[in-house]
Formats: structure tokens, C-alpha cells, sequence
């Protein structure tokens, strides 16, 4: 073994030490979620997801806590890069533009409501710009990235704390509300899966919502939400120069998003053998319940709470009419 190599295998073990613990404990829960819902057929997204909440107590451990959070990020977008491996063509022209056409409404309207609701709320600005973004594109992702290119000093900490901790509760109580309510509201699958892709916050909430309805309405949630984290990247491009920032800032590209594509175009042209696009399917569906527990166990209401009502009122209200502005786009575009 060189003298090189031997630092880099150090550094690489004492990551999967660092990370085991908090891995282990989601994989767990995973599993437990999964034997649970092929015992009482309750879908396991769900099951693994109420599990997370019952362990949220651990994760405030420092032992866990780098594998709680490597499981909902890393492991995530490993999972919704996979997911390209069971989607193709076919899904996009059973709804054709639809799902652009909704998600280039609500995004800016949901934007500009944010900054209007947030200046009648009596909060900052750069504030209600970070919970209008992330409301409307992808949650954390997106406030961290557009937190990263406002100028230094505009935005407290704990005013981003409160839009993190918001976005992730809000975002998972809407995986257990919404879907119920539209199947209730006599929506099918397809504009279901359409509206819970573009009303929710998170890739992996909005994914796991679709498929607690069915498999084609987790699928073109999944396609819509990704229409939406796609917009990220001009956003925030466009935010850095209108702020006039010296510097671009460290902005997070989703890299996941070409693993999905690449997958998505190979199955569209039926390049992927059958055995290896179910191993890839199978692998997606294990990454996203660990994820399910990590997000369970990261949702602190707490922590919410404790950041007074107006930025609570901002995030919910913001959300509720980002739901509201998805069904009126869908109604309008369908007319």
C-alpha cells in the first residue's frame, strides 16, 4: 500500500463510521415499514414515514445525525435518479404539456404571493423571497440555494431555520392530507399525481404522496415535481444578478436530475434489459423508504413553533394557495 493511498482509505473508513450509525438506523426502520405494510397491505412509504416520526427523538443524537441527513439527500437523489429507470415517453403523452403548462403558472404566482404575504406579515424580505422559492420549486434545496446567492448579512440564520423547518414539516403533513383529499374529490390518478407533484415541497414527498395513490400517479408526480427542481438553476442565476452579488455563491447543481434523464431516455428507447431495470426500480424503492424514515425523524414541530406564528402563517398559507393555484391551472388548461 502506497503512502497516497493510505490517507484516502483512512478518510474513506472514517466517513462510513461517521455515517453507519444514523444509515443503520433508517435502514432499519425501513425494513420494519416494509414487513409491517406486507402484513396489514398499508403502503410502506407511509408505515416507514410514521416510524421516522416516532424515532424524531434520535435524531438529535450527534451519533446519527450525519447518517439521518446523508440518507435524506444523498441517498434521495440516488433514488429519484433511479426512478428514470421505470418512467418513459409513454407517461408524458398521456399528459402531454399539461404538467409544464401548470408548473410555469404556479411557480411565479406562488413567488410573488410569498413576498406580497410576507411584507403583510411584517417579515424581512429576503425572508419571504427564501419560503416563496422554496414553497414553490423543492423545499430545503431550494432555500439553501437561493440563501447562498443573497447578499451577506440580508438574511438571519434563524429566519432560514424557520423556512427549513417549515417547508419539511408542512411538506410532510401534506404527503399524509392530500393525497386522501383529491381521491376523495373524485381526481384519477394522472391529475392527482399532477397536483401532489406540483403542491408539494419536496422531490421525495411529492413522490412518495403519487404513490400512496397508485404507481401512475407517483410517476407523473415524480416527472411533474422534477419539471419544478428544474427551474432551480435559472432562479437562482437570475437572482445572483438582479442582487447585484459579487460573487456567484455555492449553489448546489442537481446533478441527480441527468442520471434521471439518462435513465428516462434509455427506457423510453427500450435500452434497458428488463432484469437490470427492475434491479434499478427495486434499488429506487429501497432508497426512498430510507428516506422516508430520515424525513420522518427530521421533522420537528418543536422546532417550528418555536420561531413565532408569522413565519408558520407565511409558509401555510403560501402552501395552501400553491395547492389551490395547481387546481385552477389544471382546470383552466384541461377546459
Amino acid at each position: 500500500m502506497s503512502e497516497r493511498a493510505q490517507p484516502r482509505e483512512w478518510l474513506w473508513w472514517m466517513a462510513v463510521r461517521r455515517l453507519y450509525p444514523g444509515v443503520a438506523l433508517c435502514v432499519v426502520l425501513a425494513l420494519a415499514g416494509s414487513f409491517l405494510a406486507e402484513h396489514y397491505l398499508t403502503p410502506a412509504l407511509l408505515l416507514v414515514l410514521l416510524l421516522g416520526f416516532g424515532f424524531a427523538s434520535q435524531a438529535g443524537d450527534e451519533r446519527v445525525q450525519p447518517g439521518i441527513n446523508f440518507c435524506s439527500r444523498q441517498i434521495l437523489r440516488i433514488g429519484v435518479a433511479l426512478l428514470g429507470a421505470r418512467m418513459g415517453v409513454e407517461q408524458l403523452l398521456v399528459v402531454g404539456s399539461l404538467p409544464l403548462l401548470v408548473v410555469l403558472t404556479c411557480v411565479p404566482l406562488t413567488i410573488g404571493v410569498a413576498l406580497g404575504l410576507g411584507r403583510w406579515l411584517g417579515l424581512p424580505t429576503m425572508q419571504s423571497l427564501v419560503a416563496g422559492v422554496a414553497v414553490a420549486i423543492c423545499g430545503v434545496s431550494a432555500a439553501i440555494a437561493v440563501a447562498a446567492v443573497l447578499p451577506a448579512g440580508r438574511l438571519e440564520e434563524r429566519r432560514l431555520l424557520a423556512v427549513v423547518v417549515g417547508v419539511t414539516v408542512l411538506g410532510t403533513l401534506s404527503m399524509l392530507v392530500y393525497p386522501p383529499l383529491l381521491s376523495a374529490l373524485g381526481y384519477t390518478d394522472v391529475q392527482a399525481g399532477l397536483l401532489l407533484g406540483t403542491a408539494i415541497h419536496d422531490v421525495a414527498q411529492a413522490a412518495g404522496a403519487g404513490y400512496l395513490i397508485s404507481d401512475s400517479a407517483g410517476d407523473i408526480a415524480t416527472l411533474t415535481k422534477l419539471l419544478r427542481v428544474a427551474l432551480l438553476a435559472p432562479l437562482v442565476l437570475l437572482l445572483g444578478l438582479l442582487l447585484r452579488r459579487g460573487r456567484a455563491g455555492e449553489t448546489e447543481f442537481p446533478w441527480f436530475l441527468l442520471g434521471f434523464l439518462a435513465l428516462f431516455c434509455l427506457n423510453s428507447l427500450g435500452w434497458l434489459p428488463s432484469p437490470l431495470q427492475n434491479m434499478l426500480v427495486s434499488i429506487s424503492t429501497a432508497c426512498l423508504l430510507v428516506t422516508m424514515a430520515a424525513l420522518g425523524m427530521r421533522t420537528s414541530l418543536g422546532a417550528l413553533l418555536a420561531q413565532g406564528w408569522q413565519p408558520i402563517a407565511l409558509l401555510l398559507i403560501t402552501s395552501l394557495l400553491l395547492m389551490v393555484f395547481a387546481i385552477g391551472s389544471l382546470a383552466l388548461f384541461t377546459s
